[in-house]
């Protein structure tokens, strides 16, 4: 009896698997990367940067919680003593726009206000967030929209996740594309040439920089609305391969090869793009300009020497673990490490989870040259603004560096990793 169950078991895993084979096969090769004169390549009807002027916009501005942008006021009659006419402001920047009219909808406040010549609504809830610096607007129109670029970006090294930034053909502005499937370069590879049908997704942005995705609610401590990534099932659906990929064709051209002072006054079109600083030297200082230690301290033994994880973050390699004591895990945020050329200083920005993580980063006084994606982030509403941010696709992205190479020290039985 449990032969013939044996048998039963394999001839339905034989057919599941021959069904799983069949539906894999009718996604061709030829649909899945076309040649570059085929008929079937989607013609591109606008840059990215007309996509991102056309669809990155605000339509609500969100006040959240105890945000002073947002101010209630209450004149008080003087003949009766009591508030009459009650009415909000909200603050953008050094002038206030007074709000037309209030009312609760689904629990919430909304509030309506002229600004720029145009209505928006405010909406006020209880929460974490900052307003317009995460944003979603639905791609639109009357007929589809197409871009198309070259992916300047590469996932080998897992300090890029879940994301390739396709830079424009002709104009190289560039712009982040999330998709939610790791080990994204198997698929779409440095130097492939995408095209995109932009209809049916979402331009947003998350923490002020544009990016390509879908719909995405965040309910936790920080409510708000923010671009999603792109299901995997949906990429046959807006994405095509065009030709094979050509890493030569990724290049930094002479008007991206910068000082970092050029860079503090860039515009928001340079976002995404690739660039080149020559003349860089780490200056050993993380994004809070506290010294990193002259050696290696695993977390472990971070914790058993302190009571915390100060001398591991400190430790000068480029992304140390960013487990909190309190919560119990990582919390998952990039790491920074300061880096200067003489005219300015700016962040490289690593994920703990890349390969080189952990790698000591270049010696002081060490002089060389940094090519990254240059990125923005801007997560608060505060008097500091936003900041360039710089990510290495690779430690090849740094040419002419002396490594540093100190101690390091681990918990006892613990094996280095």
């Amino acid at each position: 009896m449990k032969k013939i169950k044996y048998i039963v078991c394999a001839l339905l895993a034989a057919v599941s698997f021959t069904s799983c084979v069949n539906d894999y096969d009718e996604i061709t090769q030829e649909m899945a990367v076309l040649p570059e004169n085929d008929p079937r390549v989607w013609p591109a009807n606008m840059s990215i940067g007309e996509l991102v002027a056309m669809y990155d916009r605000i339509d609500s501005l969100y006040v959240f919680g105890k945000d002073d942008t947002l101010r209630y006021h209450a004149p008080i009659d003087e003949a009766t003593g009591s508030i009459k006419n009650a009415y909000y402001t909200v603050n953008q920047g050094d002038v206030e726009y007074p709000i037309i009219g209030a009312e609760y909808v689904d629990g919430r406040l909304k509030l309506p206000i002229e600004y720029k010549g145009k209505k928006f609504t405010i909406y006020r809830e209880e929460g974490k967030t900052y307003k317009n610096l995460f944003t979603l607007n639905p791609i639109e129109g009357p007929q589809d929209i197409y871009i198309k670029g070259r992916i300047i970006s590469a996932d080998t090294a897992s300090n890029i996740y879940k994301y390739f930034v396709l830079e424009d053909l002709n104009t190289r502005q560039s712009l982040k594309v999330a998709i939610d499937a790791g080990s994204l370069s198997g698929v779409f590879p440095l130097g492939q040439v995408v095209a995109v049908k932009c209809n049916g997704l979402m331009m947003g942005r998350y923490a002020e920089m544009p990016q390509l995705g879908v719909y995405s609610f965040r309910n936790d401590d920080k409510t708000r609305y923010e671009p999603g990534r792109i299901p995997y099932a949906m990429v046959y659906d807006h994405f095509q391969r065009i030709g094979w990929p050509d890493k030569s064709k990724v290049t930094v051209p002479e008007e991206a090869v910068l000082t970092m002072a050029e860079i503090a006054a860039l515009d928001s079109t340079w976002y995404g793009r690739l660039i080149k600083i020559k003349n860089v030297e780490f200056t050993w200082k993380n994004d809070r300009d506290a010294d990193l230690k002259t050696g290696f301290v695993s977390l472990r033994r971070s914790i058993e020497k302190t009571g915390n994880v100060n001398a591991h973050q400190l430790s000068p390699v480029f992304a140390p673990s960013t487990y909190d004591m309190s919560k119990k895990y990582n919390i998952g945020y990039p790491m920074s490490r300061e880096v200067s050329d003489g005219t300015g200083t700016l962040y490289i920005s690593t994920s703990e989870y890349a390969h080189f993580a952990e790698t000591f980063i270049p010696k002081k006084g060490s002089v060389g040259t940094v090519t990254a994606i240059l990125g923005w982030f801007h997560d608060k509403n505060d008097n500091y603004g936003g900041k360039y941010q710089l990510t290495l696709r690779s430690l090849d992205d740094l040419e002419g560096f002396e490594y540093y190479n100190g101690p390091r020290e681990y918990a006892e039985g613990e094996r280095p990793q």
